[in-house]
């Protein structure tokens, strides 16, 4: 017959098994844990350099006085009207600073967005701004699509 001491001897035993089972399996999640490459997020401030600089760019335009005021409300809209997309695009282009590179894509009314400009392949994470432009009738979509060169941040 088993007594109660050895009894309580193998439940102890038990115990200190289940602990240290406890414990590997614990350090052993630790470890993979620590092991995963979570890769680190894209700070807020790059994507608000992106932001700036394409609303800026688009803003250079947009904002400026057309030569013909009389009919047109800004110096986008004339060149839109003027139907000279590349001109267009390429002068919002050309506004970003030197740090900063992308591409423009423009659709009147219901039509299919289209590149034009000079065309590039994003280096990187890249950011896109769309405005809708009323004019004469037609509405445009004027799309500009930002990253930094080199494909930093």
């Amino acid at each position: 017959m088993i007594s109660r001491r050895e009894s309580a001897d193998e439940s102890a035993q038990v115990h200190i098994l289940e602990m240290i089972t406890l414990f590997w399996l614990f350090f052993m999640t630790a470890t993979f844990i620590l092991q995963l490459k979570v890769p680190d997020p894209t700070s807020p401030a790059s994507d608000g350099i992106l932001d700036l600089a394409a609303e800026d760019a688009y803003d250079s335009l947009a904002g400026a006085t057309a030569l013909d005021d009389a009919n047109h409300s800004s110096m986008l809209t004339e060149m839109l009207s003027a139907g000279d997309d590349d001109a267009t695009c390429q002068t919002m282009l050309d506004s970003l600073s030197a740090s900063i590179r992308g591409n423009c894509w423009l659709a009147v009314d219901a039509g299919p967005l289209e590149p034009h400009g000079t065309v590039s392949e994003p280096e990187g994470r890249s950011l896109t701004i769309h405005h809708l432009v009323h004019e004469q009738g037609h509405v445009w979509t004027v799309s500009l699509q930002v990253w930094h060169t080199g494909g930093g941040a």
